[in-house]
């Protein structure tokens, strides 16, 4: 019997593209084990589906799946009947990585998926699945979901479980401390960038006016600033602004430093060997990265609302080298770019008892 995966998920310049991206390459790991992997999302994640169309078999876009906070899920339920009706003689399996979705509407999606796959990072409402997802590091990591979820469900979480695309592995690099210097600095503060630190940092820089930096600079898909950033810093030979790259992992291997933000580029630049100085830019980052800076593997310069260029040219002028070359060597061995083949293995099995 043929087997499938559905995903729902979304991107937009609110949220971004952090769920979207970790659930195309966690879907690239998965397409051995299905027939299909079809995404259901709204209209705003087109930006990102011409990149994947080799991994995802099929696009549905439903538009009210970007604002999921209802009391009546009635419409939604007709929709993915309807979407099913198309597979009456195959095995279903459904992933969802939602903020919006819960135990509510995840207790109807049973009654047509035969296993429930579920991502998630806040631990802040409860989930009816089969299976959690979440790869993110914090002192309370083992026991945050133990009243959210059944006894039944897997657990997969921590940083072991990280998805991230084993590119990033193969593109890190190796150390030597007594040639480790900063010469290349990136900055990216994910698709959206809503409290513009590109810029900030991007300024610290040009007032330090050390031109022996080379500085690429991702400004986002979803970024309304992107011409701005471009025409603002063209005159400077050292400075390059991108709105996307295709292939960010060699980007990353080729730079000595990066500001950035929370989630899970935080990982992928653990997987390069690339320190990192972080501003959390949304609230859902800020355990995470305390927890991360505490034990040693980011430089935490705190809430964004808080920090300032000033901030950023106090930092640049009191760099670390020590800090940095311990702190990119440990990252390596911590996060080893394995996740997404641990997590297929678990759900290989579970999909193979149905």
């Amino acid at each position: 019997m043929k087997k499938n995966l559905f995903v729902i998920v979304d991107a937009s310049q609110k949220i971004g593209s952090g769920h979207f991206m970790r659930c195309v390459t966690l879907s690239e790991k998965l397409k051995s084990l299905f027939n299909k992997i079809i995404f259901i999302t709204s209209n705003e994640s087109k930006l990102l589906i011409n990149e994947n169309k080799k991994i995802i078999s099929k696009i549905i876009h439903i538009d009210s799946f970007k604002n999921l906070k209802l009391n009546n899920f009635s419409d939604e339920v007709n929709k993915i009947k309807i979407i099913l009706n198309e597979y009456p003689h195959d095995d279903n399996f459904l992933l969802i990585d939602h903020y919006d979705i819960d135990t509510n509407f995840e207790t109807i999606l049973k009654e047509f998926f035969k296993k429930i796959f579920v991502i998630d990072d806040l631990a802040n409402r409860k989930h009816n699945c089969n299976l959690l997802i979440d790869h993110g590091y914090y002192r309370s990591q083992n026991t945050r979901y133990d009243s959210l979820i059944s006894k039944n469900t897997m657990k997969l979480l921590g940083p072991k479980y990280a998805i991230i695309n084993t590119k990033f592995k193969n593109q890190n690099k190796t150390f030597d401390d007594e040639k480790f210097s900063i010469k290349n600095i990136l900055i990216t503060f994910g698709s959206v960038d809503s409290t513009n630190e590109c810029e900030k940092v991007t300024d610290a820089l040009c007032l330090i006016n050390n031109k022996n930096f080379k500085i690429s600079v991702i400004a986002g898909m979803y970024n309304p600033n992107f011409e701005y950033l471009e025409k603002k810093y063209k005159k400077y030979e050292n400075i390059k602004i991108f709105r996307h790259v295709n292939e960010i992992e060699k980007l990353m291997s080729n730079s000595d430093l990066c500001f950035g933000a929370g989630g899970t580029t935080n990982f992928e630049r653990f997987c390069s060997g690339l320190p990192s100085i972080v501003t959390i830019v949304a609230d859902n980052q800020k355990d995470g990265v305390e927890y991360l800076s505490k034990m040693g593997h980011v430089v935490n310069l705190g809430m964004a609302k808080d920090v300032t260029i000033q901030s950023y040219v106090d930092k640049l002028k009191n760099l670390d080298l020590n800090l940095l070359y311990k702190m990119a060597k440990n990252n390596q061995k911590f996060i080893d770019g394995l996740g997404s083949f641990r997590i297929k293995k678990e759900i290989s099995k579970m999909i193979n008892d149905v």
